[in-house]
């Protein structure tokens, strides 16, 4: 017990000491002094209000006591941060105008890109990168149609091939089937009325997305600074389709074939051409004239007279019995017609309305002949038969049918009633020249049928003629050994507007 006492006694003399000392730092002023107030505690590290020194009337620290001084920064603004740097002015738009002119739906039609600038600029001359919208009115089908060339044939990134400079006031204008981009059904949507909205090059950037636009561009400047700002595509004008005939073909339906030249051709046209289609064209003007006139002339003499004239002009052993109709004339036939026998049995072929092939080696086209008399026939149709005429991007190719050998079996010959059919599917690669689909691009293909296997050997009587098909097949191939174009883009001349007939100077008057 008492060596339990004898610790504790120890224990509060240690710690006596160390409780004093404690007890005099808490009330020393040194120590109240670094304490901050509550209003100097509410103020952040940012406030404009200075710091309050110690006031006049305190007491200074004793001798022996440490002063702490003032934190630096504290209650001092911040140092302000560095200035951005002036933000170049955003480049003008590049001045690049997108047409596409479109004088009937069936085409042909014409990409052409200006360069209204002062600069010049770069361009992707391929009317791959074309993507039309088609607005229709036909309620039966879709009310947008969207046409694109296909994954296939249409260029990935920029084609380095098909890179042309534009100057300032050149253009470049291409000619090109609308069908090579509203293929197959989406071909229904090209007809009168429908309105086209055209978009050139790729897609721009989402709107969300804060980045610049990136290659490829449809057009870009040649400077280096750049002029303008690059451009991912091109809008042109919207377009509605009409519903006649382009202007050429209703002027040439008008001339008897004729076609006048347009616009385009006129600026390619050589000046020594022009001279001379002009003078061609005074010297034809005035024979017409003559022959205008001899006609009125002739028109204004009297009857008598050309009858008269008539009979003068006729020999003299001519005699007036042979202007009599024979009795020949006077047959079943209206004036002498054949009698044709609307039920007789005879073929009407018809193929495929398009075809869409990823090489040549897979074209494929399905030919079908049904009897459209009113009896059955007994033919023999065979692929072999089969005549194509081609025409593509290298011209035109006729891939012809094989002869008759007189040797096909008896049951080979089919018999047809009325309004049955017989079809036939064969790989055009086995039957046409190698070389006839090599390039890319649009064909279109027309089918005759030789049906030259009488069966006289076997003692039957066949049908035997020649049958063209009524319809062409479209035919798009989308990979080939050589490429969509033969020859390197070229700039022209941007074509100049015609003055409207408002413009037009007015004739002068003259007094009688």
């Amino acid at each position: 017990m008492r060596t339990r006492l004898v610790r504790i006694a120890c224990l509060f003399t240690s710690i006596a000491p160390v409780a004093a000392a404690v007890m005099g730092l808490v009330s020393s002023p040194a120590l109240a002094q670094e304490k901050s107030s509550p209003a100097q505690q509410s103020d952040g590290p940012g406030s404009a209000v200075p710091t309050e020194g110690p006031k006049t009337g305190a007491a200074p620290p004793p001798a022996g006591s440490k002063v702490t001084a003032p934190k630096a920064g504290v209650g001092a603004p911040k140092a302000s941060a560095k200035k951005k740097a002036p933000e170049s002015p955003p480049l003008p738009p590049p001045p690049a105008r997108l047409w596409l002119i479109a004088p009937s739906p069936h085409g042909p039609w014409t990409l052409r890109i200006d360069n209204e600038g002062e600069r010049p600029m770069r361009i992707p001359a391929d009317v791959r990168l074309l993507r039309l919208e088609v607005d229709t009115l036909n309620k039966r089908a879709k009310k947008t149609v969207r046409c694109a060339a296909p994954a296939g044939l249409k260029p990935s990134g920029f084609p380095e091939r098909r890179a042309l400079l534009l100057a300032p006031g050149q253009s470049y204008m291409e000619h090109f089937d609308p069908r090579l981009l509203c293929f197959g059904k989406d071909e229904a949507a090209l007809a009168g009325g429908s309105v086209v909205r055209t978009w050139y090059g790729w897609g721009p950037p989402p709107k969300w997305s804060k980045k610049p636009p990136a290659a490829p561009f449809a057009a870009e400047s040649t400077d280096d600074p750049p002029a303008f700002a690059p451009a991912p595509g091109l809008a042109a004008p919207t377009v509605v389709l009409s519903y006649g005939l382009p202007p050429k073909e209703a002027a040439a339906d008008a001339a008897g074939g004729t076609e006048p030249a347009s616009p385009a051709d006129e600026t390619a046209q050589p000046p020594g051409d022009k001279a001379a289609q002009s003078s061609g064209d005074k010297a034809a003007q005035a024979t017409d004239d003559k022959g205008a006139q001899a006609t009125g002339d002739k028109a204004a003499q009297p009857a008598d007279d050309r009858a008269a004239q008539t009979s003068a002009d006729r020999p003299a052993g001519e005699s007036a019995e042979k202007r009599v109709p024979s009795d020949k004339d006077h047959g079943a036939g209206a004036r002498g017609k054949p009698i044709v026998d609307a039920n007789t049995p005879r073929l009407e072929l018809t193929s495929e309305p398009w075809s869409d092939a990823a090489s040549p080696r897979s074209i494929v086209v399905r030919v079908s002949a049904k009897n459209a008399g009113r009896r059955p026939m007994t033919v023999a149709i065979r692929s072999r038969m089969l005549e194509f005429h081609v025409a593509g991007p290298n011209g035109e190719t006729v891939c012809t049918a094989a002869p008759p050998t007189g040797a096909i079996p008896r049951d080979l010959f089919r018999t047809l009633k009325p309004g049955a059919s017989a079809d036939v599917s064969l790989l055009l690669r086995e039957v046409c020249p190698a070389d006839t689909f090599n390039r890319e691009g649009l064909y279109e293909v027309t089918a005759t049928l030789h049906a030259n296997e009488p069966g006289s050997e076997l003692g039957l009587d066949a049908y035997t003629a020649v049958v063209p098909a009524k319809n062409t097949t479209l035919l798009r191939v989308k990979s080939a050994p050589e490429p969509f174009y033969a020859a390197a883009p070229r700039a022209v001349p941007t074509p100049k507007p015609k003055p409207e007939a408002s413009q037009a100077p007015e004739h002068e008057e003259h007094d009688p």
